[in-house]
């Protein structure tokens, strides 16, 4: 007469039936969870339980009795949130609920799945009779994507050796010099390596080798001299056994005065202005040149100290 078991998710509605017609004169006597009910063949199944009927009618021979037990099920709950993935990693997404039935879009049938790729994923959570499916967007986010070239050569009178490794504006950056900027100043061979760090994505590292070599055309360039005509280091001059299509020196004082200019390459500055002697100081020299048979433009500066 009745089922034996009846089973519904929260939020639904589900009722019990007699099915067997009775007259007028019948009684139906019910016991449910929620009490008493007669005189009625359908209840509605408000609570879990088991719920019990009687029934007198002339149209049965004897009495009736059946019973039925009701179980109300909780649906699942929807738990992916939309999440980030790192390139180069993976993510793990957890449909939660444990015990229960999984089908994920990409056929896989289990609580936890691992993404390696950035989209729309679902996954369908059923306890049998409820389910619930659930959707989850996975972005992908880049490191810091640090790029160093592998190997950096200078020429050994180079005014500025600098390596640089290009990141993300907002990268955390350690080299292992110490310095945390983009670019270093280099002063020897040997291998310099940098780590970064952006969006949470973890280290990164990175590394360049650093090469110095006597170029062709270096330029030697004092840093001091001692104007004091005693025949020993009176003028300021590179030295070089190059030829240059083009030459350029100028000496400045420390605010910037020009003190001499040339555009001989066997010039030489003598340590005065107007021919007056210079004051001991530090002075700033700047030599522009190009080499015979290149488009090569090198610019050089530095400082000069004046003795007396």
């Amino acid at each position: 007469m009745l089922p034996d078991t009846i089973r519904f998710c929260a939020g639904d509605s589900a009722f019990i039936e007699i099915k067997q017609n009775y007259d007028n004169y019948s009684s139906v006597y019910w016991n449910t969870p929620n009490g008493i009910i007669t005189n009625t063949n359908k209840v509605p199944a408000m609570l879990s339980g088991k719920y019990q009927v009687k029934a007198f009618s002339a149209y049965f021979s004897k009495q009736l009795k059946d019973s039925c037990y009701v179980k109300i099920l909780s649906r699942p709950r929807s738990a992916l949130k939309d999440t980030s993935l790192c390139r180069g990693t993976t993510v793990l997404l957890n449909a939660k609920n444990e015990g229960l039935y999984y089908l994920w879009s990409t056929n896989e049938k289990t609580q936890k799945i691992k993404v390696s790729a950035a989209g729309k994923y679902w996954v369908k959570i059923s306890n049998g009779v409820c389910s619930v499916t659930d959707t989850i967007f996975v972005r992908s986010i880049s490191g810091s994507n640090a790029q160093l070239i592998g190997q950096s050569t200078f020429c050994l009178n180079d005014q500025n050796k600098t390596v640089s490794v290009k990141v993300n504006t907002g990268t955390k950056i350690m080299w292992n010099t110490g310095a945390t900027s983009p670019s270093i100043a280099v002063t020897k061979e040997g291998t310099y390596w940098v780590t970064t760090e952006f969006n949470n994505c973890g280290p990164q590292t990175d590394s360049v080798d650093v090469i110095l070599k006597v170029c062709e055309c270096e330029m030697m360039i004092p840093n001091s001299f001692t104007p004091n005509e005693d025949g020993r280091n009176d003028y300021f001059f590179p030295v070089t056994e190059c030829e240059y299509s083009y030459f350029s020196m100028s000496i400045t004082d420390r605010w910037g005065n020009s003190i001499f200019t040339s555009n001989q390459i066997n010039s030489k500055w003598d340590g005065r202005f107007k021919g007056n002697l210079c004051p001991e100081d530090i002075y700033i020299y700047k030599i522009e040149s190009v080499e015979k048979g290149t488009d090569k433009k090198q610019n050089r500066s530095g400082h000069i100290s004046l003795f007396r």
